[in-house]
């Protein structure tokens, strides 16, 4: 054999010791591959319980479906963040954060254009003052202003299919306050699906119909942690159907919070509403005697929404120039105008969290390349955190040895994965089978060669295009077998922790196998 692939102390030793020294080196060898199995530290640190916290913080109901931008979204971004500096990763750059921000032109409040005042009645003196972000933001697809008197409604629906009616009285001219979603009782309304009469716009609708002046409507708050108000830049759209803007209202709508309700109608609106839930009794309307001056109006504009990157540098001085990317999406889809929230725990809260635990047994192993790790936001809206970047990218595309993406991993079939990205990239079947051999992971059925029609569709699209070869870890095909996907019924419960492990092992596996080898894979098609 050519003695240039021995390592130095090997060279010019007699036939017999050489031998014995080649065995001795194998031992400590998988047979598949010539990348020893990382650290038993760091392969036991992959861990079903660590991956259950992070799913239950992501999949919260307190984070709203992490629609981008949102409060919710934000502050996965800041858990994610949390959780790699803890692991030991570092910012790509010293002085910058794990937080990288991106534009997108999207509907934003007009600062001048929105107000909210109150006068008369038992107002103390003087009366409180209300503030754009903090006590009230405007509703997308509404505008204008008006002046009027205030009454306080319940949740502002007329409903004949569930004999409720709360828009009664004279309302002609008035601002009335109301609140989302629709009463929860086990007779009227309750159920698996939440009624068309809960929709937002629909009850707006019926509102103008009825002659009010404005409204003003408030949330009930999820979960404690949870956002007591924001601005809802996009509204969710749910499997098989598509984005469609909402009908413009010809009305100004403000979203105010519970303790602003409270402050303007002197009543505890939540309490109020709690109330309904138990007797399923439409309350008869509240006139304060107080006059309410607002305005509403929105545009389309610059909005900063971050992506998450860490760096975990190389160990090997020769190679730690060169980059292996780990990637999951941490957004979903947010809030739909019933208030069903799209929870987006396999979609992809069961990516982003095997990408935590992953990057956290890789600090303690050390491989020689560095490693990036990247947890992309938007790319429900179409790929675009990692569109950006890719774009922009924090260090050379050219070298990023290869991209692995994890989306939607917790359900289907526990010992199958589903692995796109061979057909691209020839040599990573290869790979594959090396990274099953390397330890046992769980994982029985690597399906390759199939799923074409998804290679489009997550994060690891964006670095293919640029040239990065690229592996996406998915649960299973097709992805029609997945009933909740883009519903609101994806939620933790539904979650196979052993699968996501299970998962989670391989592309352990295959990343240290990258960040490994003497050798970088070649670009897409060669």
């Amino acid at each position: 054999m050519d003695d240039r692939v021995l390592p130095a102390q090997n060279r010019g030793m007699d036939p017999a010791a050489l031998l014995l020294s080649l065995l001795v080196a194998a031992s400590t060898l998988h047979p598949a591959g010539d990348v020893a199995a990382a650290p038993a530290a760091a392969w036991d640190s992959l861990r079903k319980d660590d991956l259950e916290q992070d799913l239950a913080l992501l999949a919260s109901p307190a984070l709203e479906g992490r629609d981008s931008p949102s409060p919710g979204l934000l502050k996965a971004a800041e858990h994610i963040a949390a959780r790699l500096q803890a692991a030991g990763l570092r910012p790509v750059k010293p002085e910058g954060g794990y937080l990288q921000y991106f534009e997108r032109i999207l509907p934003a409040p007009v600062e001048k254009q929105c107000s909210l005042a109150v006068s008369g009645g038992t107002t103390a003196d003087p009366p409180p003052a209300f503030e754009l972000g903090r006590d009230f933001v405007p509703v997308w697809r509404t505008s204008g202003s008006a002046s009027g008197e205030l009454v306080l409604l319940a949740f502002g629906i007329d409903s004949k299919n569930e004999s409720y009616d709360d828009v009664t009285g004279d309302l002609r001219g008035r601002i009335v306050v109301i609140v989302e979603g629709e009463p929860h009782h086990k007779k009227r309304f309750e159920g698996p699906e939440v009624t068309a009469e809960a929709d937002l716009y629909a009850k707006l609708g019926v509102l103008a119909e009825a002659g009010v002046a404005g409204v003003l409507v408030t949330r009930r708050i999820p979960a404690e942690g949870g956002a007591a108000l924001s601005f809802r830049h996009t509204w969710a759209f749910w499997n098989g159907g598509s984005p469609v803007d909402p009908p413009p209202v010809p009305l100004p709508v403000l979203e105010i919070t519970p303790a602003a309700a409270t402050a303007l109608t002197g009543e505890d609106v939540l309490a109020r509403a709690a109330a309904v839930d138990a007797s399923a009794k439409a309350p008869k309307p509240i006139v304060t005697g107080r006059t309410v001056e607002m305005s509403a109006a929105t545009s389309d504009q610059g909005v900063n929404i971050p992506n998450v990157v860490a760096l975990l540098d190389g160990s090997d001085a020769d190679l730690a120039g060169e980059y292996l990317v780990l990637g999951a999406h941490f957004d979903h889809v947010g809030v739909d105008p019933r208030g069903r929230i799209g929870y987006g725990a396999d979609d992809n809260a069961s990516g982003t969290a095997a990408l935590l635990e992953i990057a956290e047994a890789l600090a303690l192993a050390r491989p020689r390349r560095s490693i990036l790790v990247c947890a992309f936001s938007a790319e429900e809206d179409g790929l675009v955190g990692s569109n950006s970047f890719c774009r922009y990218p924090p260090v050379p595309v050219t070298q990023m040895v290869a991209m692995l993406n994890m989306d939607m991993i917790g359900r289907g079939e526990v010992k199958e994965v589903a692995v796109l990205g061979v057909n691209q990239n020839p040599g990573f079947e290869k790979l594959l089978k090396t990274a099953q051999k390397l330890r046992p992971t769980g994982v029985k059925e690597v399906v390759t060669g199939q799923g074409l029609e998804l290679f489009a569709r997550s994060d690891h699209y964006s670095f293919h295009q640029v040239g990065v070869p690229v592996l996406f870890f998915f649960e299973g095909l097709p992805i029609d077998k997945n009933a909740d996907y883009h519903t609101w019924r994806d939620t933790l419960e539904e979650i196979d922790l052993d699968k996501v492990l299970a998962t989670s092992r391989l592309v352990f596996n295959t990343a240290w196998l990258l960040a490994n080898a003497d050798e970088r894979p070649p670009a897409p098609g060669r």
